[in-house]
């Protein structure tokens, strides 16, 4: 069987090398589409053409998965003006294959569900964030006027879906609920998590800096970023001054500079640019953290807090998507809420070897039930129901 995987992702084509590269982020790696080809015998890629490339290029390509990239998929203005093409080119390919996989929220996502509705094409949604969340907190006024659009779009398309796969847990359930066939399951991938006794060993060693990461782009400003400055500004005035703040993310950082020289965090802060996911970059980083914190404004389900407690550290997360799911009350605090946010850090600075061990461990028993092959088994058997009912 052939699959289809429709998205508003960025990808980088580069003639040099006849290969295909993750535009943004780099989780669209060849591990991505492994977890289809479990299922099909190959998946075109449908995503947003893009002509610049990543600061670090991940590669995309991989054997039985070849890309259609749509030019001008991104902007408002470019999406009007190629409204009737794009979705001309859409119908092309999911007329050419047998199953649809479709990522909300996005643009072409939502026009590849109306085809189709249209064609009776077989498909399943997933549903991977809150457009109302993402735009409610751009950062501008016509964020907060697109906030309620884009949430009644993704609800009139989900209640009218057949089978959609939610990566949370009840969050966005509650929000945009199906009357079709559901699952629960994490876009996450965590191929193993770290032992227990490498946890213990290292909060029982004592350290001068207490080091804090925060893995976020910093192309947008809802990432978490300013309220992690002003918490740690605080912890600063409080005479806190033995904590870093080590910032992972691509974009430009100006902005972020900027702000760290306002507020006097100079010798506070580290930004360490972007670094490669898994095993080559962000495990390393993390394993050398003693906390993270995740202040965003808008997720899914957070996979980089996922990726934190599988490494067995003490995390604190804003009341967003399904982070609640994940961490208990005590970790978390509300949107923009950096006063709280610097009282949390505090007090799991305060705390003792012990204490933050079994915090730490609890992350990890979590985590646990998210490693990839456990899902990937709930996956196939939601995604190989659907292929059945449909050919019965």
């Amino acid at each position: 069987m052939r699959a289809v995987f429709i998205h508003d992702h960025n990808f980088v084509y580069d003639k040099d090398s006849n290969l295909y590269y993750d535009g943004s982020g780099g989780a669209f790696d060849e591990n991505l589409w492994k977890r289809y080809l479990g299922l099909f015998d190959s998946l075109m890629v449908i995503g947003r053409k893009i002509d610049r490339l990543p600061n670090k290029m991940v590669v995309s390509s991989t054997d039985n998965v070849c890309f259609q990239l749509i030019q001008g998929a991104g902007g408002v203005r470019n999406i009007i003006k190629s409204k009737k093409r794009i979705k001309q080119e859409l119908k092309n390919a999911i007329e050419a294959v047998d199953f649809a996989i479709i990522r909300l929220p996005s643009t072409l996502g939502r026009w590849a569900f109306d085809i189709c509705v249209s064609l009776k094409k077989n498909y399943v949604l997933e549903i991977v964030g809150d457009p109302f969340e993402a735009y409610w907190y751009h950062g501008s006024w016509l964020g907060k006027f697109v906030a309620p659009i884009e949430l009644l779009r993704l609800k009139r398309i989900v209640c009218r879906a057949q089978n959609v796969i939610y990566v949370t847990q009840d969050k966005l359930q509650r929000r945009y609920p199906c009357f079709g066939n559901t699952c629960a399951i994490s876009n996450v991938r965590l191929e193993e998590v770290v032992a227990v006794e490498n946890v213990e060993i290292f909060y029982r060693n004592e350290a001068s800096i207490f080091k804090i990461g925060l893995i976020g782009s910093f192309h947008v400003k809802y990432k978490g970023h300013v309220e992690a400055l002003k918490a740690l500004k605080i912890l600063k005035e409080k005479g806190y001054t033995s904590v870093k703040l080590h910032l992972v993310g691509t974009g430009d950082t100006d902005w972020v500079r900027e702000l760290i020289k306002e507020y006097g965090l100079n010798d506070f802060v580290k930004i360490v640019g972007s670094v490669r996911a898994g095993k080559d970059g962000i495990f390393p980083f993390l394993d050398d953290m003693h906390l993270y914190v995740h202040p965003s404004k808008t997720e899914g389900l957070p996979r980089v807090i996922l990726e934190a407690m599988s490494r067995g550290k003490v995390s604190l997360g804003s009341d967003v998507g399904g982070t609640s799911e994940l961490l208990g009350a005590k970790y978390i605090h509300q949107p923009g809420d950096w006063q709280k946010l610097a009282k949390q850090i505090e007090e799991v600075i305060l705390a003792s070897q012990e204490q933050k061990i079994s915090m730490a461990l609890n992350n990890l028993k979590v985590a646990q039930g998210y490693v990839e092959s456990i899902l990937q088994q709930r996956r196939m058997e939601f995604i190989g129901k659907i292929i059945r009912d449909e050919s019965n």
